[in-house]
């Protein structure tokens, strides 16, 4: 059922938001997917155990499905060419309640030799919450 919602990211729990927007959180099955427009590309977020999906459609076009522990080698197109990334989820977890879908990325990139470790909180808030409630 799609439903909309208060979408924020954030890289660290306890840090500001890098992004509030509006978006689409639809659940189906054991899976849900998050859709989103950040102002230069919209996104789409897949979830289901221990699996993430991500498609950016935008200048710089992306789609890649990552299995945790488990390396994914991947080209971003740029205009300056292609650009090789190796992506390692470390941790892929979702938790929903009545009032909408958290998510926790944990990740390392690997790109020209160098290694950095990142975190994404997503939280997706429905906006129609009191037409759901009984």
């Amino acid at each position: 059922m799609e439903r909309p919602a208060t979408i924020t990211l954030r890289e660290k729990a306890t840090e500001e938001p890098t992004l509030v927007t509006q978006g689409i959180v639809d659940h189906i099955g054991n899976s849900w997917s998050v859709r989103y427009h950040d102002g230069e590309a919209f996104y789409t977020i897949g979830i289901s155990e221990g699996l993430v999906s991500i498609t950016r459609d935008g200048e710089e076009d992306y789609s890649l499905i990552l299995s945790e522990g488990k390396e994914h080698s991947f080209n971003i197109l740029s205009p300056y060419g292609d650009i090789p990334l190796t992506v390692i989820p470390r941790l892929v977890r979702s938790s929903s309640t009545e009032q909408g879908l958290s998510i926790k990325l944990s990740y390392e990139i690997v790109s020209g030799g160098l290694s950095r470790k990142f975190r994404l909180y997503i939280n997706c808030r429905y906006n129609d919450i009191d037409k759901y409630r009984v």
